[in-house]
């Protein structure tokens, strides 16, 4: 089965891109270099196509009481014109993925999925509503997503026209709703219309925004130490041993799905493995999943990796016997032993 093509395609081969697979969509890798493109969305605005991330609406009187139970944040008191980041988790909290959720009206709410099929969500949550008041729809096939990376993206938004949000924000300007958003550095989630999204990269082109492939994004990602799903957690991860839990937890908002174990780890304050950073003594970037060993003993494993700028960065779960900065360790994969220091995220120089 072949991929996907983002409706931005034309766009972006008329612009050079390189071309790569991101969970079974072709979107572009690479316009420049990775380090060129990541220079400028952290002292400017640059553009990236997530036309692989699903837009999902919830909409009836029981949206807030449905989406507070099933998630870790608090759905319940966002504001109209609200938006925050939550996790998925099943009845043992073990993440499921990541999302983010703006209430964009009295009785609607607007998702923007992280690595989770829209399909699957679904799937997975029209089983649990039962008596809710509530309608859950797949908006993919007539919505798209544009991320604007960068401090310099308030000038850019400004020179379109366009409203400014900041972090939890969701605004609205006539079709589009953008969304302050945190994806390595300070941007911006903009909501719209299939139809319209070629007009709009080329309003914000004209605006003075630069445009990024994948890879980019990922170092920008990997460097500030945030975690994708799945590539980073598998199966049995737990917001606490993926830094999750300032962003996307709350303590005061009442039950939802796994809400007993996250509450009971908060409390002990104690997890056994926890993500860190990882910088490569070489310029390899291990697989993911290669042993992470200090001496004879296996204290981890790798999650993602970039390379950029002649160093390789790589997100590891580590063990409590390796969470010490400046700690060399050893990454084995098919046969091979390469060092990496461990540094705390996120990477310094972020």
């Amino acid at each position: 089965m072949g991929l996907t093509r983002t409706p931005l395609f034309a766009t972006h081969v008329a612009a050079g891109a390189q071309f790569g697979d991101v969970d079974g969509w072709l979107l572009p890798a690479q316009f420049r270099t990775v380090e060129e493109e990541a220079a400028e969305a952290r002292r400017g605005a640059v553009l990236f196509d997530l036309a692989d991330h699903a837009v999902i609406d919830l909409v009836g009187p029981d949206a807030r009481r449905f989406a507070n139970g099933m998630f870790t944040n608090n759905i319940r008191d966002l504001a109209v014109g609200a938006c925050n980041r939550s996790a998925m988790g099943d009845e043992k909290a073990k993440l499921q993925g990541l999302l983010s959720v703006a209430r964009v009206g009295e009785e609607a709410l607007l998702v923007v999925l992280d690595g989770v099929a829209a399909a699957a969500f679904v799937e997975r949550y029209e089983k649990f509503i039962l008596f809710d008041d509530v309608e859950l729809s797949d908006r993919s096939e007539d919505r798209v997503v544009v991320h604007l990376a960068g401090p310099g993206g308030a000038e850019v938004l400004a020179a379109a026209g366009l409203p400014v949000p900041t972090l939890g924000q969701a605004v609205a300007a006539a079709d589009l709703w953008l969304l302050g958003r945190d994806r390595g550095v300070t941007g911006i989630d903009i909501v719209v219309p299939t139809t319209a999204v070629t007009e709009l990269w080329a309003a914000l082109r004209a605006a003075g925004a630069g445009i990024g492939g994948s890879e980019a994004l990922e170092a920008l990602r990997v460097r500030a130490g945030r975690v994708r799903w799945p590539v980073d957690m598998g199966e049995r991860a737990l917001v606490h041993e993926m830094r999750l839990v300032e962003e996307c937890c709350s303590f005061t908002k009442g039950c939802y799905l796994g809400q007993e174990v996250i509450n009971r780890i908060d409390v002990m304050g104690q997890v056994a493995k926890k993500l860190w950073g990882l910088r490569m003594v070489e310029d390899a970037i291990p697989p993911v999943g290669a042993e992470v060993k200090l001496g004879d003993e296996v204290v981890g494993s790798t999650r993602s990796g970039v390379r950029e700028g002649g160093v390789a960065r790589v997100l590891a779960v580590l063990r409590k016997a390796a969470w010490k900065p400046g700690l060399v360790v050893d990454v084995v994969a098919a046969g091979r032993t390469v060092q990496g220091v461990v540094e705390d995220l996120p990477f310094a120089g972020s």
